[in-house]
């Protein structure tokens, strides 16, 4: 559900921010496709199951001097419910599990448990990425993931479909970032694209596709005694591998700074730094086409191999 009160205030964080960010220059030669292009697109079919293993460093910081550190290790599902005739794919993201080491100086505590882990989200993408449609479990249940209202998107909107091997491009984007939190973050954001190579990697034949990311977000988090108004500017990076085969992605790394302004009810601010930094790997993908069906290999299996 969009939220008019959040759109207004992102729009006047945007206003500010817009004049230091690159903006889109019209014109220019188009590029001419060749043997070095290489195609990038999402294409689920329906009852397709992703599920990825992420593997993240998060460390936060406050102006006040608190400071804090963990490491996550998630297990996330996406299922492709349905394909309408259009093309566009209603998916339903889920956190399966996740683990947290806190690091606060010489104290460590583990987390085992996540009032995010079962939660729904659901959205409609094209082949690009595009958000068509998105929706949470419960709009009434705040909550927020283990990676944060600004962790980077599982499932980013690149918006171009080809490119040859160097050629770049840039997307403007408005996300509202369902499964990052609720109430959702709203993202505005810029990305700069480019097209890298060809590889095999974990037994599948892939391309590489990278971005550089620069946006202003903003959310609203309320609790029964207290509120909060979070603005964000946020830089980011990432270098995904799509299969080239099943057109979806089998490996990411992605890293975003953060750097936030909380206002809270009494009026004083608190601002600070979150940085992230995540490897997400692809390790099953269940289909009822036998041809995509795949599951990776296990750290104990390869083990296993080397004994032989």
């Amino acid at each position: 559900m969009r939220r008019p009160l959040l759109l207004i205030a992102l729009c006047i964080i945007a206003a500010v921010a817009v004049n230091a960010q690159f903006k889109v220059v019209p014109g220019g030669k188009k590029h001419v496709l060749g043997k070095d292009t290489l195609c990038f697109q999402y294409d689920l079919r329906a009852h397709d199951t992703l599920r990825y293993k992420v593997e993240a460093n998060d460390s936060v910081k406050v102006e006040n001097g608190q400071a804090f550190s963990k490491r996550r290790t998630e297990i996330i599902e996406v299922v492709c419910d349905s394909v309408s005739v259009q093309g566009h794919m209603h998916l339903t993201i889920r956190l399966d599990s996740a683990r947290e080491l806190h690091i606060n100086g010489a104290d460590t505590t583990v987390k085992t448990s996540s009032l995010w882990v079962g939660r729904k989200h659901h959205l409609t993408i094209d082949k690009l990425g595009h958000r068509l449609a998105f929706s949470s479990d419960n709009d009434a249940l705040a909550g927020v993931s283990p990676g944060g209202t600004m962790q980077p998107m599982l499932i980013p909107i690149i918006d171009s479909s080809c490119g040859r091997q160097g050629q770049s491009w840039l997307s403007e984007n408005t996300v509202v970032l369902v499964e990052n939190a609720v109430p959702s973050p709203i993202l505005k954001q810029q990305n700069f694209w480019r097209v890298i190579d060809s590889i095999d990697t974990l037994g599948r034949k892939a391309s590489i596709l990278q971005y550089t990311q620069t946006g202003v977000g903003v959310v609203t988090l309320v609790a029964p005694d207290v509120k909060f108004e979070t603005s964000c500017v946020i830089a980011g990076y990432g270098r995904l591998i799509f299969d080239r085969k099943w057109n979806v992605i089998i490996h990411m790394y992605a890293t975003v700074e953060n750097r936030f302004t909380m206002k809270r009810l009494t009026g004083t601010d608190v601002k600070g730094r979150h940085l992230t930094a995540e490897n997400v790997t692809l390790l099953e993908l269940v289909s009822r086409d036998p041809s995509r069906s795949w599951k990776g290999e296990t750290r104990k299996s390869k083990d296993a191999k080397k004994t032989r």
